[in-house]
């Protein structure tokens, strides 16, 4: 008798664990927790993307920050000149003309005989 009575106790835990099954059936269910997880692996993924764009962000912020700070830094070696004013580029030397040989002889001339003139 005790191997019946355990029998019937076993086939009736089965039969609780089976509706339990069944209530808990989640075939139904599977592809919506597939989608579930998807998600949550897909956010997970984009969470460590924006984070390696926040710091090719912050990278790239201190990149432009040094950039901007070379620019404005004076250039060793090199001196500055002082902003002229309109007068003394106006007052600058214009370049000669070039003077041909003719101008040149005929001047010459001219002085000489000035000269001997005078003496």
């Amino acid at each position: 008798m005790y191997k019946i009575s355990n029998f019937d106790l076993i086939k009736n835990q089965l039969k609780e664990l089976e509706s339990q099954v069944n209530d808990l059936e989640l075939s139904n269910d599977i592809p919506q927790l597939i989608d579930k997880a998807n998600l949550i692996r897909e956010n997970e993924i984009l969470k460590k993307l924006n984070d390696k764009k926040s710091q090719v962000l912050d990278a790239c912020f201190s990149y432009v920050d040094i950039l901007e700070q070379l620019v404005r830094a004076p250039k060793l070696g090199t001196k500055k000149q002082p902003n002229k004013t309109k007068k003394q580029i106006s007052t600058r030397k214009k370049p000669r003309k070039r003077i041909s040989r003719k101008n040149k002889k005929v001047k010459k001339i001219t002085k000489s005989k000035k000269k001997v003139r005078r003496n």
